[in-house]
């Protein structure tokens, strides 16, 4: 009669159990990330008895002692998502957890909460502070090194340009016109008369200092199929060298399919130093000059060059003195002055063959030169190749895409999180830099992990070692979404009465065995 008051007492003791368990399902139903526990109850046996009957069949006789809460289990399905305003709110959508590591501990948690944010120090964290764990990826987009804190530059340094590279549909007109002077032989190219080339083409390059340049590329038809390219750098030439001797421009020799058949270094260049003029006007001893190629002295010590499109200007106030006929020589001084020149003039005399025509490398541009308006800004001397293996020359207008390299320093705008994980970041300078990849943490058995508060799991024991994988592979990351709780409200409410009852029902065993008890005490009187 006894054993009936603890067997009632044990399933009061489990319901009231699973009432706690239930409130704190109810109580996380907002909270990120949440997964529900489920109580699983075990029986209690009091005593068990087997008999055999005569004819060898067996009698058992058993009378249970209750039910306890053996254990309880996460429900680990995927809990609904809700939008966010900020990208660094992040779902798994699929299995895993993300990896956050407490940076004072050195202990890695598990979570499903991706409710992160940028700290002061370019740290991505959850709300505790601590670091979401991932691989930094190199220039190229790779993973570089091995698995740890995700940290965001701020700012990224400027990068000098190294290639330019045109892309399709770049084209140079077929139907264009070669110009050729009265006397019919062509015109020598000027870079400040348009009737010597036909079409130039400008793209905005940087320095290591950050600081932009303005390329500009003449395009010049000399022959059926046949064209000539030449270069400035805001205002000096930019040259080419075949290994022995320096040339002006690249000739460029076009198939009947419009497509490239070769390429040569073109017109040989000789340096003229020291030649001394005076006067208001004259004429250099050699020509054709190469625009953006001359150097002035006067007397005094100042300054002076050509900016490539014939005007000799102050390099210091940027005051004009003359101009100059780059086809002939000819100089036209404001007024009569006593200048000492240094330049260049071509020839036509061609060099070798260029065999890759993905990588034509210019000669060293000197970002220190006294000569120069805007190369004196003390940046590396450095080169740049030019990728024209796409070039076409069609019958259809000139047209042309390139890409290149370089930036100035840029700060942070905003940030993106793909479905991969990659966390990219625009920056003021215009690009998009691929920054990191998020780790997704999964386990064989994930009722091996227990929960550490905070939306945070560890599994039981340290052997148990979870599979980490870029995001992507296992789910797909959701930038802007929050996964929230995934218990069903009313499920726990039907779960809520069942306990109650369960627990009254349990109370009145024991009220029902009072009773019973009470009687046969009253037996005596």
């Amino acid at each position: 009669m006894i054993q009936s008051f603890y067997t009632g007492n044990t399933g009061l003791g489990a319901n009231k159990q699973w009432l706690s368990v239930i409130s704190d399902n109810i109580a996380n139903v907002n909270t990120t990330g949440y997964k529900q526990e489920v109580v699983n109850f075990k029986d209690l046996v009091s005593s068990s008895l087997t008999t055999y009957s005569s004819g060898g069949t067996p009698i058992n006789k058993e009378i249970g002692g209750g039910a306890f809460v053996g254990s309880t289990s996460k429900d680990f399905s995927q809990g609904s998502f809700k939008n966010s305003n900020s990208p660094l709110n992040l779902a798994l959508d699929g299995e895993g957890f993300f990896i956050v590591k407490n940076p004072s501990a050195n202990v890695s948690y598990y979570t499903r909460d991706g409710s992160f944010r940028l700290d002061a120090n370019g740290d991505v964290i959850n709300q505790s502070g601590y670091k979401i764990q991932g691989w930094m990826l190199d220039e190229n987009g790779n993973m570089a090194g091995a698995l740890g804190s995700v940290k965001i530059p701020n700012a990224i340094d400027p990068k000098a340009t190294s290639k330019i590279i045109y892309e399709d549909p770049t084209n140079l007109d077929a139907s264009a016109q070669i110009s050729y002077d009265a006397d019919g032989n062509l015109k020598v190219f000027d870079a400040s008369d348009s009737d010597t080339y036909n079409y130039v083409n400008t793209i905005t390059t940087y320095d290591s200092l950050g600081t932009s340049h303005t390329v500009k590329q003449y395009f010049k038809k000399i022959g059926t199929n046949t064209w000539e390219m030449y270069t400035l750098i805001d205002d000096r030439a930019v040259t080419f060298d075949d290994g022995g001797t320096k040339y002006s421009a690249v000739e460029i020799t076009f198939q009947g399919n419009g497509y490239i058949k070769s390429a040569k270094y073109a017109n040989a260049l000789n340096e003229t130093t020291g030649e001394a003029q005076s006067g208001q006007e004259y004429a250099l001893a050699n020509s054709p000059v190469l625009a953006g190629s001359i150097k002035i002295d006067d007397t005094n010590g100042n300054r002076y060059n050509d900016d490539g499109n014939g005007n000799l200007l102050n390099v210091k106030t940027g005051e004009k003195i003359g101009n100059i006929d780059y086809s002939t020589g000819e100089v036209k001084l404001v007024s009569a002055m006593d200048l000492t020149y240094s330049y260049k003039n071509f020839t036509d005399s061609d060099g070798t063959d260029i065999t890759d025509l993905k990588n034509i490398s210019t000669d060293m541009i000197n970002y220190s030169d006294e000569y120069s308006m805007f190369l004196n800004n003390g940046a590396n001397s450095a080169s740049f190749n030019l990728n024209i293996e796409k070039f076409t020359q069609l019958d259809s207008d000139f047209i042309f895409y390139a890409q290149q390299d370089g930036s100035g320093k840029g700060d942070l705008m905003t940030l993106s999180v793909s479905e991969d994980g990659v966390i990219s970041g625009s920056y003021t300078n215009g690009q998009v830099k691929n920054i990191a990849r998020l780790a997704v943490a999964t386990f064989k058995d994930k009722e091996i992990l227990v929960r550490k508060g905070d939306n945070l799991y560890l599994p039981s024991q340290q052997t148990f070692t979870p599979i980490i994988v870029p995001g992507g592979v296992i789910s797909k990351v959701r930038s802007g979404m929050l996964e929230l709780s995934n218990v069903d409200i009313s499920q726990e409410f039907i779960n809520l009465i069942t306990a109650q009852r369960a627990y009254q029902a349990n109370a009145k065993t024991i009220t029902t065995s009072d009773q019973v008890l009470q009687t046969t005490m009253d037996i005596k009187r």
